[in-house]
Order: structure tokens, then C-alpha cells, then sequence
């Protein structure tokens, strides 16, 4: 409970017997055996008995009293006197300062289980507050707020990046100019290297980090606390304060740890279901979305009523081109076909491997005709592509519908595809718009004669 800093602002008496009742960093009770009753109880009767030898010799040989009233009144006044004074030595001094010293304990463990209930409930909250946090950033976010709480000055948390090879600042108490720290690795850190929190009373001292020195705003003091996520001290908690105050209390430090094991875990949790996320709807070999992810995508947009173009992107003669370079040609062909097409679309666009050689583009805001430009580029961008990589020479043939025409994703993806497979039937190596339930738009090919004009590349 705390009780051993209560004890050197006690009086030495009061410490002594506190000291009785404190055994092992366990508190005891006042002993009520036996054997300590028949101590006390002869410690009081030899008290009294020489309390009353004391009155007689008083009565009897220094005042000389006889048996009249009033000498008896006398007599009684002496031996009473003395009864008293022996019994406060004997039983009631020793009993008083044992209680005194248990109810100092007593108050010193009141305020000690106030302290650790409250830190009870902070570090509840907190993670009542993660847990509503679906990403990443809504933990940092609680943590921003959580360390404003604690250390009530600067303070912020430092994290390594996806390569673990360096640290950034993640996040910072509000409403405080963040420290500074200037470590740039996760090793660099003392804390982090050590794996415990580490508290420096001075930036000055010999002992203290070297990146405390040279800050500007003279010397602090500072505690770190790493942090592990997914079983690695990958992350650390830097807070500072001025020097020479109780400013890192065991109260304030406990709270950063618990801040660095909660932060740690939600952090450790969220990345962990954010990999199998991704694991579960990228293809492993381009890295692109796969189908179902691709049709997940599409269902959002439809329940937003934002209107899309989509396309049907097939690797001309690619099974000729597995068959006569290998299997490991054609992985390259996909793999930079899939490169391309990141590098081409916007970040809002879904891209896709639909099976095989096929992939899908989505290009949201867009219809069939003012895709047509940047599907243009996709064909030219990877004749650059091809042209510089160690693979075999192929080209993409292209076909392309709009949401306008179905409110059916199956029904626009036969669209796009039926626009393809004229687009391979008219030579491949182009882009054919499907017909819409219009008029019928007639195919893009290399020759560049087309209602939809060839983007201007440069």
C-alpha cells in the first residue's frame, strides 16, 4: 500500500510501532493472542503493584497520614495518582500509539486504493475507447487524448513504419508543442533497445539520452516507455517535463505504461486484422484486388448513386505467350500489367484480376466515353513498359460499359466483355465500347478513326 513514505513523517514512536504491524510488506493487526494479553496484563498488574508500594511509602512515611477523613481522602488522591500514572505507561500509552500507527497505515492505504481505482478507471476508459476505433488512425487519436491526460506536457508517441526501420511521430498530447525526439530508428532508442521505460532526471546528467541535449528551452527531464506491437518493441512513448519537480509520480508513469500496453495491443490487433483483410482480398501474384473484393467495391458505389464506367482488360495471345517463354514469362506479363495499371489510375479507381489474363478497371464519376482517354493511356503506357522490361513483347485488347446502362453487375460486366471479345475479333491490341441500349458505338482501334479521339499524351 504505500505506507513506507507515510512512515518517515511519523513521530519515532509512532514509527516504531508501525513498524510492529508492517512485516513483510504485509499489514498486520495489533496481536490479541495469549501470550500477548498475559504480557500486557503483567506489564499492568506489576505496574500497579508498583503504583500502590509507591503510594504507601508516600502516605505512610513521607506524609505520615492517620485514619481520619480527611487523610484518607488524601491517601486515596496518592494511590489513585499513581494507578493512573502507571497504567497510562503500562496499557494505555503503548495501545494509543499502535492505533495512531494503524490509522496512519490505514489512511495511507485509503489514499493509496483511491489512486489505483482512479487509475483503474482511466485505463478503462481507455480501452473502452479503443475498442470503438475501427482503424488505425482512430487509436492514434484516443492515444493523442490519453497522454494529454496523463502527463498533463509534452508528450508523444513514436512508431516505426511499415519497413520497422524507422520511426515517425505518430501522434502528440494536444494543445503541447510535441518534444521533439530525434531518434530515427526503433534500435536507436534507448528504451526500445532495453525493453523497459527508462526515466531521466535531467538532460544534463552524465547518465541521460544524448537526444534530451540540445533542444533549446534549457534541461528537462523525460520518461520513455516502449512499446510492443505483434511481439516486437517497435513503438515509444516520449514525454518531457522540467527538472527538480515531482513531475514523474508513480502514478504518472504507471498511467504511460498502461497507455504503451493498451496502445501496443489495440495497435497489434488492428494490423493483424488489416493484413488478413488484405491477404483476403488482394490476388497474391499482381497484388491487385480479386474478384470478390472488385464486386464489394462496386456494391458500395452503387448504395452511394455514384455513377462508374467499367472495363474488361484481356493480355493478347497470352496462353501463346506462356507456352512458348514458360510460365515465369508470363507471371512478369501480369505482374507488369498489374503495375501499369496502379500507375495509371487514379487512387479512388478499383482495379482488379478477374481470373486468369483478365482484370476489371472501375472508374468511378466517369461513363464509357470519358473513360475512353485514360484506358487509351493504359494501352500506351504499357507499350512503354513492354519496351523497357525483361519480357517478351504483348499488348492488351479492351472493352468497356457504363453504369448507366444496367443496375446488374453481372449484366455490365457481359457488356464489357462482349466488347472485348470484338475488340480480339477486330485485330486486338485496342479499346471497343459496348453498345449501349442506343445506338451502337463502333470499335477504337490502332488506326485512331473513331468517334472517341485518341488522348493527347503528353
Amino acid at each position: 500500500l504505500g505506507a513506507s513514505a507515510d512512515l518517515a513523517h511519523m513521530p519515532q514512536p509512532v514509527v516504531s510501532a508501525a513498524a510492529k504491524i508492517w512485516e513483510d510488506g504485509a499489514f498486520r493487526a495489533v496481536d490479541t493472542s495469549l501470550r500477548a494479553l498475559f504480557q500486557q496484563l503483567t506489564r499492568a498488574v506489576s505496574g500497579l503493584t508498583a503504583a500502590y508500594l509507591a503510594a504507601r511509602f508516600v502516605t505512610s512515611r513521607l506524609l505520615d497520614l492517620g485514619d481520619s477523613p480527611h487523610d484518607v481522602l488524601i491517601a486515596t488522591a496518592v494511590h489513585v495518582g499513581l494507578a493512573g500514572t502507571s497504567l497510562f505507561f503500562t496499557s494505555a500509552r503503548p495501545i494509543r500509539r499502535d492505533l495512531t500507527a494503524q490509522r496512519a497505515l490505514l489512511r495511507s492505504g485509503e489514499e493509496e486504493m483511491v489512486a489505483r481505482v482512479a487509475q483503474q478507471e482511466f485505463l478503462h476508459d481507455l480501452q473502452d475507447a479503443l475498442d470503438m476505433g475501427e482503424t488505425e488512425g482512430d487509436a492514434l487519436h484516443v492515444t493523442a487524448k490519453a497522454l494529454s491526460e496523463a502527463t498533463h506536457g509534452p508528450a508523444e508517441l513514436l512508431a516505426a513504419d511499415s519497413s520497422r526501420a524507422h520511426l515517425r511521430r505518430v501522434a502528440h498530447a494536444p494543445n503541447q508543442d510535441p518534444p521533439g525526439c530525434g531518434v530515427e530508428t526503433p534500435w536507436g532508442c534507448p528504451a526500445v533497445r532495453r525493453g523497459r521505460t527508462l526515466r531521466f532526471e535531467d538532460s544534463e546528467n552524465l547518465s541521460a539520452c544524448p537526444r534530451l541535449a540540445d533542444r533549446g528551452g534549457g534541461a528537462c527531464s523525460a520518461v520513455c516507455v516502449p512499446i510492443t506491437i505483434l511481439g516486437t518493441p517497435t513503438a515509444v512513448i516520449h514525454a518531457t517535463g522540467p527538472v527538480g519537480m515531482e513531475v514523474w509520480t508513480a502514478v504518472t508513469i504507471d498511467r504511460l505504461e498502461g497507455i504503451a500496453a493498451q496502445v501496443g495491443s489495440r495497435l497489434g490487433v488492428l494490423r493483424a486484422m488489416s493484413k488478413s483483410q488484405l491477404q483476403a482480398e488482394t490476388d497474391p501474384l499482381t497484388g491487385l484486388l480479386n474478384r470478390r473484393a472488385m464486386e464489394e467495391r462496386v456494391r458500395s458505389l452503387r448504395e452511394e448513386g455514384t455513377p462508374f464506367a467499367i472495363a474488361m482488360a484481356d493480355l493478347d495471345h497470352f496462353k501463346r505467350l506462356n507456352d512458348s517463354f514458360g510460365h515465369d514469362s508470363g507471371d512478369r506479363a501480369l505482374r507488369t500489367f498489374a503495375r501499369v495499371l496502379r500507375e495509371t489510375v487514379r487512387e479512388a479507381d478499383i482495379v482488379a484480376r478477374h481470373g486468369g489474363e483478365e482484370f476489371v478497371i472501375v472508374l468511378p464519376g466517369l461513363d464509357a466515353l470519358t473513360a475512353a482517354p485514360v484506358l487509351h493511356r493504359l494501352r500506351e503506357k504499357l507499350r512503354e513498359a513492354v519496351g523497357t522490361a525483361t519480357i517478351p513483347g504483348f499488348t492488351v485488347s479492351i472493352g468497356v460499359a457504363d453504369s448507366s446502362w444496367s443496375a446488374l453487375l453481372p449484366d455490365l460486366l457481359r457488356a464489357a466483355d462482349e466488347a472485348l471479345m470484338q475488340a480480339k475479333t477486330d485485330g486486338r491490341d485496342r479499346l471497343v465500347i459496348a453498345d449501349p441500349p442506343g445506338p451502337a458505338s463502333p470499335a477504337v482501334g490502332l488506326d485512331g478513326d473513331s468517334l472517341v479521339p485518341e488522348p493527347d499524351l503528353a
